[in-house]
């Protein structure tokens, strides 16, 4: 007899990409969520604003997903009420990399994309690892599909 072993981690499947440029950067996810064959919803959202010029997308682990989107959005709040502006997406893409090494012994099981207009107006994407280290692209996908 085979017993199956118990995984903290399930994998909802997706895939967001990213492309930055001069001016501009694109970011979009699928909307889909699965466990195995099983499709769970058709209406997930992968993707989330952090502020007026910054956009993460994750793939992975809805769960975790939605701890992680509460976690940076509530920083980013505390930080405009502390400082009055907005984080940029250089400090976001920074918070989301020591956030991840923050839990490298247990790691959110995401695949994540930042995007948005860094502190000159330049399009720019950041690619992470499930610990924190970050890689800026100028396009990027991560996920089932990538």
């Amino acid at each position: 007899i085979q017993h199956s072993r118990f995984s903290p981690y399930v994998n909802n499947g997706g895939t967001v990409a990213a492309v930055a440029g001069k001016d501009f950067c694109v970011i979009a996810g699928d909307t889909r969520i699965s466990t195995g064959y099983s499709i769970q919803s058709r209406k997930g959202c992968k993707l989330t604003a952090l502020s007026s010029k910054c956009v993460i997308g994750t793939s992975g682990m809805q769960a975790d997903m939605a701890v992680l989107f509460k976690n940076l959005k509530m920083h980013g709040v505390r930080y405009q009420d502390d400082h009055g502006r907005e984080m940029s997406t250089e400090s976001f893409g920074q918070l989301l990399s020591n956030t991840l090494y923050y839990k490298r012994f247990f790691p959110y099981y995401t695949f994540n994309v930042l995007g948005g207009l860094d502190s000159n107006g330049e399009g720019c994407v950041f690619s992470y690892d499930a610990v924190g280290s970050v890689e800026k692209l100028e396009y990027n996908a991560s996920g089932t599909g990538s």
